[in-house]
């Protein structure tokens, strides 16, 4: 080892040791960094036997400091978890995880306040060249490329280790370094892996390892709090949908298959029947086949020249998944962005939810045709049952979205058998009327939906839509750090464009990859889910004058003429052309993000509360969030998803005609019930209406002000009930409550003012009753009118019962506050015994109409019109 190298070395461990009782991860770091050194030098080292203990002594240096920063890395979080301890009540949450990074909910500038602006860029931009050289790697590693696969990967790690430095500027163990030294560790993994094969055999010419070397990723953790009975019988009407009835998934259901894959021989076949084929699927169809006799066909056919092996999952990668009969653009999106993580980052994610699979998690195929995919609706992961029949023509050629061609060595399942499921699920059939991403990708991952509508203008935009600079920020870090899976969608109105341009109209593309170059040229990967028609405009492999520096390809990894031999559906556009021709993105975050989240089950029963809330949010569903004050003091990120349950009626008629959303209002300590919508409410979120399954709220904690906010569900014209599932995630620790339950007295009373005698006397002009109280308790008073009339309420102390507002010259204990229309609210408040008078009030003399008076009190309240 070159002596500066050896000083390297030993000064790093040496300032690990120091740094062990001090900061352990900053001590990992260290230990890390000298690792990469040590494994840098036995890569490029040449094997000689004279070396060879001096080698050996090396790699057990590596293994034993590895376990060491492990150790302290391990150690560190236990500690973090200790001191996160908080007590709990109703839905709290108890920390699982020290928190993750939150560097993909907001742009890594942001996240950095102690680095100047031009080391936030630079650091953004390097580790975007490190993820492009990563993924170039990869590229190499699929095509069996070792060496060229090898030295990209060691330009990745040098970059890698150069970003975490940089990022150790703003904090030791910063939400970016933390990040950064996963993915460092990572490429150091693999470059270990390939150096070790390419000294002892053929290359290993796969992009995905060996199932046993890769770390299971579940798509989604929320901890689950006990299910109330309420939540139970939610869930159970839930699973009965327009194909059939979906149960919760059950970890007991899996292994049930396992043990019957190796007991029994007998042939599966769906008692629900063959699922319904789309139009285009008929013109063609011949018969319903399985694997094994698909197989068969295609080499009578001369389709394939062998007898083609079936398998599940030979290699994950997006480039090879086509859609062609089924009109399922976004969930084959989805799918291809679900791979091409697996293929990027190591981490199971799609095929994790595929079984049976072995006890280490290996996926098997199974000769008795039976099948469990493990996808989410209305609240919770369902479990799937599928047997392995698929549509074919007469050629044996597969009439679903599918793998590997038919001349293909191997019938790969994955992706048919995933899709099948997930159209069982979706109503039972081929003819898939179509979807948006995000809704897909929740149901494959259950990871966090959002729906990102930019602005076409960069000086005028609507509320719901992000600045485009803002949405680029957003998406180029989401991307650079693993956090969030991403699709597009095409606009619907650009038809006569679309085919010169070479884009499908109203139509999902996968983003595989966005980049900003070193020239300041930004970039998205995108895959057409058709696996052909590729973008035909700047940057297209047909726009050579865009690509006519050689440095600039190198840079991004894309040789165009090699592009343009085969036509994949695979391109770049420049993000100009993203903001011309696209209308939105679908993003899917990972719920690890966060490590504070909770979910419950709620159903909102169409006769609960007005038919629209124009006036008062009441007797809407709410809840309370309580942010911990150690949490309240670092700012957390608190995300709120509110997802409506899919009905069979919905799925058989395909109308939604349910609207909902969710708005944020502050409260305080008291948690009490919000009343009024708007700022009136102290609305500080109000979130448009929408008719998807899914709405997502972000807010950032900005101060103990936010310490409690209420979280209000509301409805556009209420039209049936509305079962649903309420997630919480948030960076930091809080409990989730529901308000205080109504008093336990409630008298309703109705009266009527009239233009008969309005404007005569104060007293006609109020509508007046008189109150005893027996003993002190807690009273509010509630009065609904008509939308045009404003209205007040005062409880006032008198001498005697019965006295009237020309008798008392008391002010009021209890008052509403300024007129109101449609509503009004005054109290809770706790009063003394005695006699008092209620008045209710309008504010126009000639105003007509009648209202509803609600006195609630926690005591029997004699009350009576005067």
């Amino acid at each position: 080892m070159a002596p500066s190298m050896i000083d390297d070395v030993f000064e790093l461990l040496a300032l690990a040791e120091t740094l062990e009782e001090q900061s352990r991860i900053e001590a990992a770091t260290k230990y890390y960094e000298a690792v990469y050194l040590m494994r840098r030098y036995l890569l490029k080292k040449e094997e000689k036997s004279s070396d060879r203990d001096i080698r050996q002594l090396l790699e057990e240096k590596v293994r034993h400091y590895e376990q060491v920063a492990a150790t302290l890395i391990a150690d560190d979080a236990s500690r973090t978890l200790t001191s996160n301890s908080y007590s709990q009540d109703d839905f709290s949450l108890t920390p699982l995880h020290p928190p993750p990074p939150p560097t993909a909910l907001h742009p890594l500038a942001s996240q950095s306040p102690k680095l100047q602006n031009h080391q936030q860029v630079n650091l953004q931009k390097l580790v975007g060249f490190a993820n492009q050289k990563l993924s170039r790697a990869l590229d190499f590693d699929e095509a069996e490329q070792t060496e060229d696969a090898i030295s990209t990967y060691m330009e990745a790690a040098e970059d890698f280790l150069e970003g975490l430095r940089l990022a150790e500027l703003d904090e030791k163990d910063s939400p970016a370094a933390i990040m950064i030294k996963r993915r460092l560790q990572s490429t150091l993994d693999r470059l270990e892996v390939l150096k070790s094969v390419v000294s002892t055999q053929p290359s290993l010419g796969k992009v995905v390892l060996p199932q046993k070397q890769m770390a299971d990723y579940p798509p989604s953790r929320i901890p689950p709090h006990k299910l109330s009975a309420e939540e139970v019988n939610i869930l159970k009407a839930s699973s009965l949908i327009a194909s059939g009835v979906f149960l919760p998934w059950s970890d007991d259901d899996a292994r049930n298959l396992r043990i019957e894959m190796k007991q029994s021989s007998r042939m599966y076949t769906d008692p629900n029947g063959f699922l319904t084929l789309s139009d285009s699927q008929k013109q063609v169809f011949h018969r319903w086949a399985r694997p094994s006799e698909i197989a068969r066909i295609r080499y009578q056919q001369g389709t394939s020249k062998t007898l083609q092996e079936i398998v599940i999952a030979k290699v994950i990668t997006p480039f090879t998944i086509r859609q062609k009969y089924v009109t399922d653009c976004s969930f084959v999106a989805s799918l291809c962005i679900c791979a091409n993580f697996e293929r990027r980052f190591k981490k199971r994610l799609i095929t994790s939810i595929l079984y049976p699979q072995t006890e280490q998690g290996d996926l098997v195929h199974n000769p008795a045709g039976k099948y469990m995919v493990k996808l989410w609706l209305n609240g919770v992961a369902r479990c799937v049952v599928i047997d392995d029949y698929f549509p074919i023509d007469k050629y044996g050629n597969l009439l679903c979205s599918h793998t590997s061609s038919g001349n293909a060595r191997y019938l790969e399942l994955w992706v048919c058998l995933i899709e099948k499921a997930f159209l069982k699920l979706s109503g039972g059939g081929y003819g898939f009327p179509g979807s948006n991403s995000a809704v897909d990708m929740f149901s494959l991952t259950g990871w966090i939906p959002e729906s990102v509508l930019f602005a076409k203008e960069t000086d005028q935009f609507r509320d719901f839509e992000t600045p485009p600079e803002r949405a680029w920020e957003r998406i180029m870090s989401a991307s650079s750090f693993g956090d969030c899976l991403i699709t597009v969608s095409s606009e619907v109105d650009i038809s006569e464009e679309a085919e010169a341009v070479g884009l499908v109209t109203g139509h999902a593309y996968a983003v595989l990859n966005v980049i900003e170059t070193r020239n300041g040229t930004r970039l998205f990967q995108l895959k057409n889910p058709w696996a052909h028609k590729g973008w035909k405009g700047r940057f297209s492999t047909k726009d050579l004058t865009s690509w006519n520096d050689f440095s600039f390809q190198t840079e991004v990894g894309y040789d165009p003429q090699k592009a343009a031999m085969c036509d994949d559906g695979v391109f770049w556009i420049c993000w100009d052309d993203v903001l011309r021709y696209f209308q939105n993105f679908h993003l899917s975050w990972n719920p690890d993000l966060f490590s504070h989240r909770t979910a419950l089950h709620g159903l909102w029963p169409e006769s609960q509360g007005p038919p629209q809330d124009s006036f008062q949010i009441g007797e809407n569903p709410q809840y309370v969030v309580e942010i911990s004050d150690p949490a309240v003091e670092t700012n957390p990120s608190l995300w709120i998803l509110l997802s409506r349950h899919v009905t069979k009626e919905e799925q058989l008629e395909g109308k939604i005609d349910d609207y909902l959303t969710i708005h944020l209002h502050k409260n305080n300590e008291k948690k009490q019930r919000k009343w009024y919508p708007g700022r009136s409410g102290d609305c500080i979120v109000m979130s448009a209406y929408t008719n998807s399954p899914h709405v997502l709220v972000r807010y950032d904690i900005s101060g103990r002000q936010d310490k409690y906010l209420s979280l209000v569900l509301s409805q556009f014209n209420k039209v049936r009930d509305i079962p649903y599932t309420l997630s919480v995630f948030c960076t930091g620790h809080f409990l989730l409550s529901r308000p205080p339950k109504d008093l336990d007295y409630c008298i309703v009373l109705k009266a009527l003012w009239s233009n008969r005698s309005a404007g005569q006397s104060m007293e006609d002009n109020h509508i007046t009753f008189s109150v005893l109280v027996e003993a002190s308790c807690f009273v509010e008073f509630r009065v609904s009118t008509s939308t045009n009339i404003a209205s007040n309420i005062m409880l006032i102390p008198v001498q005697r019962y019965g006295d009237g507002l020309r008798q008392t010259t008391s002010k009021p204990i209890v008052d509403s506050g300024r007129y109101r229309h449609g509503f009004a609210v005054a109290g809770p408040k706790s009063i003394k015994p005695g006699p008092y008078l209620l008045v209710v009030s309008r504010f126009h003399e000639r105003q007509e109409g009648d209202f509803q008076l609600k006195a609630y009190s926690s005591r029997r309240l004699k009350i009576e019109k005067k």
